[in-house]
C-alpha cells in the first residue's frame, strides 16, 4: 500500500505536467490566430498589442500601393493623396474569433476574388476585426464609440469610391446592419440584432455586450433599416440579411423584425421591404434598394460556411452585387452577349 502511494505521488505530477505542456503548445500554435487571446481580452478587458495590430487590414488592388503603412493598422484614415484606388471598396467585418477559428484578418477575401474572377472589375478591400469581441462597439481608443468611429470611416471612404460593399457574418453581420445606410450593397449572414436574446453558450463562445450597449445596437439597427426602407439615404442602398430558418438562435433574432415568435412580436413594417424563403432567381436578389430578409433551410449559425461548402455562396454574392454591375462582365458573359448580338445582325440581314 505504501508503494502504491509513492507511485501515485510520482504519476500525478507527471500527468499534470504533460497536460499543461500540451495545452501550452496548443495555445502557442493558436496564438497567431488570436483564438484564445481574443477571449482573454474579452473577459478581462485587457487590451493586447498583438490583437490591436490586426484591427484593420487594408488590401488595395494595386500591390505596389504604399499609401497605408502597416503602422496604421489600429487607426486607418483615407489617404487623400492615394492615386491607386479601384472603383469598388469592400469593407469586411469579421465574426466571433472562437466561432470562426481566430481573428480572421482577411475574412471574405477569397470569396471576393471568386466573384471578380475573369472580370475587369478591380477592387480594394478593408478588413476589420474586433479585438475586444464586443460587437465593434469600442473604438481603437477603447471607448464605447465604435459605431460612430466605423460609420465615420465608411462615410469618408464613400466619397472616394464609386461603390461601397459591406459584408459580414454573426457579430460582423451586426455591424453591417448598423452601417448599411452608408453603402451601396450590404450583405449580412446570421446577424445578431439583439445580443440580449443570445443563449449562454454563445455568450461564452461569442462576444461580450453589456445590457446598455445592447440597446444601442437595437436602436442603430432599427434606424438604419428604416432609413433604407423609406429611401431616406443619400444613395440607393440595399441590405440583404440571410438567416438559417431552422436555427433557434436565428429565429429569435429574425422575430425582432418579421414579428411573431414565442412572444408574438409585432412586424416592423417600417424596417422591412421583403422577407422570403431563399430563391436565387428571385428578382429581389438583385434589388438596388430596400431591406430584404432571406431564410435558408439550414440549422446552424454558420450559414456562410455551409453555403460555401455547397458551392452556393459565390452565385449568391454575384446576384446581390449584380445590382451595382459587379461581376456582370465576365468573359463568358461577354461571349454570350456577342453571340446574341451576332444572331440579331444575322436575322436582320435575312
Amino acid at each position: 500500500m505504501f508503494q502504491w502511494k509513492w507511485l501515485l505521488f510520482l504519476i500525478v505530477p507527471v500527468v499534470i505536467g504533460v497536460v499543461l505542456s500540451l495545452l501550452y503548445i496548443f495555445v502557442k500554435r493558436q496564438r497567431g490566430h488570436g483564438y484564445f487571446l481574443s477571449k482573454f481580452s474579452a473577459f478581462t478587458r485587457i487590451r493586447l498589442d498583438h490583437l490591436e495590430k490586426r484591427r484593420q487590414t487594408y488590401c488595395p488592388a494595386n500591390s505596389k500601393c504604399q499609401c497605408h503603412t502597416k503602422e496604421s493598422a489600429a487607426h486607418i484614415e483615407p489617404n487623400l493623396l492615394c492615386t491607386h484606388r479601384s472603383p469598388t471598396l469592400y469593407m469586411s467585418f469579421a465574426g466571433a474569433a472562437m466561432i470562426v477559428g481566430g481573428l480572421r484578418t482577411t475574412e471574405w477575401r477569397g470569396s471576393m476574388r471568386e466573384v471578380h474572377r475573369d472580370t475587369d472589375d478591380e477592387f480594394d478591400a478593408l478588413f476589420f476585426t474586433d479585438p475586444a469581441q464586443c460587437f465593434y462597439l469600442q473604438d481603437p481608443d477603447y471607448h464605447w464609440q465604435g459605431i460612430a468611429y466605423y460609420r465615420n470611416l465608411i462615410e469618408k471612404y464613400s466619397t472616394h469610391y464609386q461603390r461601397i460593399v459591406l459584408i459580414g457574418a454573426s457579430l460582423g453581420g451586426s455591424m453591417v446592419c448598423m452601417c448599411a445606410d452608408l453603402a451601396n450593397v450590404s450583405i449580412a449572414f446570421n446577424p445578431i440584432l439583439d445580443p440580449v436574446l443570445l443563449g449562454l453558450p454563445w455568450r461564452l463562445m461569442g462576444a461580450y455586450c453589456p445590457a446598455r450597449q445592447a440597446e444601442v445596437i437595437r436602436n442603430q439597427v432599427h434606424s438604419t433599416m428604416e432609413k433604407i426602407n423609406t429611401n431616406k439615404t443619400d444613395r440607393n442602398c440595399a441590405l440583404h440579411i440571410h438567416w438559417s430558418k431552422l436555427s433557434k438562435a436565428d429565429q429569435r433574432q429574425a422575430h425582432r423584425i418579421i414579428g411573431g415568435g414565442k412572444h408574438n412580436k409585432p412586424r416592423q413594417t417600417e424596417c422591412l421591404t421583403s422577407a422570403l424563403d431563399f430563391n436565387i432567381n428571385d428578382t429581389n436578389m438583385r434589388s438596388r434598394s430596400g431591406v430584404h430578409i432571406w431564410f435558408h433551410n439550414h440549422k446552424q449559425h454558420i450559414l456562410a460556411m455551409q453555403l460555401k461548402r455547397n458551392n452556393q455562396l459565390i452565385p449568391l454574392l454575384k446576384r446581390h452585387l449584380a445590382a451595382i454591375s459587379i461581376g456582370l462582365y465576365t468573359l463568358s458573359h461577354q461571349l454570350e452577349e456577342k453571340q446574341r448580338q451576332d444572331s440579331v445582325v444575322i436575322n436582320i440581314a435575312l
